[in-house]
């Protein structure tokens, strides 16, 4: 934190502010655990870990919200996607179904998830119903 959240007067790497006195020990302490919390969500990316990464970027977004943290959000919701128009294309519909819910269940604003939620239920309603 380079700046007090309360006055906008430069830390110097203090935990009270200078300016107005303001206590930011609290709000320190949860941008480093938002920042360990970021780490481990990489970490478990990396070890094709998906489920965990997800929940970890989650909680680290709760605690602080970087620009870094919502690019790799926006990233694993991407892959994510690219994996599940994979499983369409190979006509795994139900299996394409089950992956979009776990990703959706923990990014439930996402709009791409969402188009691609209705057009899995297009190709499932298609799929055993009329067509």
């Amino acid at each position: 934190m380079l700046r007090c959240p309360s006055c906008n007067a430069r830390l110097n790497e203090r935990v009270i502010c200078s300016r107005c006195r303001a206590d930011l020990t609290a709000l320190i302490s949860a941008e480093q655990a938002a920042q360990q919390w970021f780490t481990k969500a990489v970490e478990y990316y990396l070890a094709a870990n998906v489920e965990q990464s997800i929940t970890a970027l989650s909680i680290s977004l709760g605690l602080n919200t970087t620009r870094l943290a919502i690019v790799f959000r926006e990233f694993i919701i991407e892959r994510q996607c690219y994996e599940i128009l994979d499983l369409l294309a190979q006509k795994r519909v139900l299996a394409a179904k089950r992956s979009l819910y776990k990703v959706h269940f923990l990014f439930p604003y996402s709009k791409q998830l969402l188009h691609l939620n209705l057009f899995s239920d297009y190709l499932l309603v298609n799929r055993t119903g009329g067509a």
